[in-house]
């Protein structure tokens, strides 16, 4: 494992930017325009534009990316997003913003695969679970600091754009270093149809889906949940870094116990658990804000690992040379999940308040839970 983690190195260190610049700033949107006057399901179709254009990249990348290398292909998806994260600071408007956001998403499309798929390539069946659990660990933990940015950034300034703009060009640096560690470029890579992937794994391609629903909706409406409960904006940023921090905690153990050849079994636990945690919040979590931010930590435990459960089952599915093209499979499930979390979540809220968006969470996860239990075969097996 030591071994695997000098091999991944570079790219953890060019996640560490990338997810600052992007925990801070996906917060930031759904606070500025919260603070504009804007409605949850204004800033919610917001927020879903950038899964559109996640959608949109995984379609289109994934032959570029193979084409021209890992490490070009990051450095002009980072490089683009730091100049479209500039741009939002000329208007304020959920229409130019949404344009904004899905380009961004098209490029942060790229940078899952690039990243994702150099996880996949350079681990194997016996610790990719343990590969994943530490590429999402760094990204949560990535993602949690940023979450403090918006402590230090005045909200109605310029200094939000110029921060996250140059965490993004300074992701480029670590990973232009790793040309000896990076995967060759695949120009003979089979490419991989969703009908595949569906066939491969109706579990792992449902789990993304669910992953992307139950991931966009709590980074999008958590922070207007939390400002609608009454939360300062210094209780926000520790009640999303507490939410990241429990998705954090979990990656490793959860990981490793699923490498033990049990992973189906683990996503099923999760999904569960996921559930228990989001109803609980939903009934209670306007209690007492200590109990909130306890119950936080839990939530975000079991629902981020999700996405890594899912992706890994799926990539024992799959061949080798199909990585890539599966990856952005993967990816695209995600993003449909993740443009349809924000816009149900929404509805649930303005519906049945804010405990809306958690029982929306709740039943999702449930499902694919459910769905995850192997079934035993009715034929009795011959002794």
């Amino acid at each position: 494992m030591i071994v695997l983690v000098r091999t991944l190195l570079a790219p953890l260190l060019s996640l560490v930017f990338m997810n600052i610049a992007c925990g801070f700033f996906n917060t930031y949107v759904s606070v500025r325009l919260d603070i504009q006057g804007y409605r949850a399901d204004t800033i919610g179709i917001v927020s879903a534009a950038l899964y559109g254009g996640v959608l949109l990249g995984s379609l289109l990348l994934g032959r570029w990316i193979n084409r021209v290398g890992h490490i070009w292909a990051f450095t002009v998806f980072s490089a683009t997003s730091a100049a479209l994260i500039f741009a939002h600071s000329f208007w304020i408007d959920p229409l130019y913003w949404s344009v904004l956001r899905l380009l961004c998403g098209v490029c942060l499309a790229g940078i899952f695969i690039v990243v994702e798929s150099w996880f996949l390539l350079q681990s194997t069946a016996e610790n990719r679970g343990g590969a994943l659990s530490i590429y999402l660990a760094v990204f949560y933990l990535a993602l949690s600091l940023g979450q403090f940015v918006i402590n230090f950034a005045p909200i109605e300034s310029s200094a939000p754009f110029f921060i996250t703009s140059s965490l993004l060009l300074g992701s480029i640096l670590p990973i232009r270093r790793a040309k000896q560690s990076a995967p060759a470029p695949q120009s003979n890579a089979v490419p991989m149809r969703l009908i595949d992937l569906f066939r491969a794994s109706p579990v792992g391609f449902w789990g993304g889906i669910v992953s992307g629903m139950v991931l966009g909706a709590t980074y999008s409406l958590v922070p207007v949940y939390a400002l609608t409960e009454g939360l300062m904006m210094f209780e926000l940023g520790l009640l999303m870094a507490i939410l990241i921090f429990g998705g954090l905690s979990l990656q490793w153990p959860m990981g490793r116990w699923s490498d033990k050849g049990a992973r189906r079994r683990v996503l099923q636990w999760a999904c569960m658990a996921a559930s228990a945690f989001s109803i609980a919040i939903a009934l209670v979590g306007s209690v007492s804000q200590v109990l909130l931010f306890a119950m936080m930590w839990f939530f975000g435990g079991f629902t981020f690992t999700i996405y890594p459960l899912s992706m890994a089952y799926l990539c024992e599915k799959v061949p080798q040379e199909q990585i890539v093209s599966a990856t952005g499979g993967f990816v695209l499930c995600y993003a449909a999940g993740a443009i349809a979390g924000p816009l149900i979540g929404a509805f649930a809220m303005d519906l049945l308040g804010p405990a809306g968006l958690f029982y929306f969470i709740g039943l999702v996860t449930y499902l694919l839970g459910a769905s995850a239990v192997e079934k035993k075969s009715s034929v009795p097996t011959e002794k």
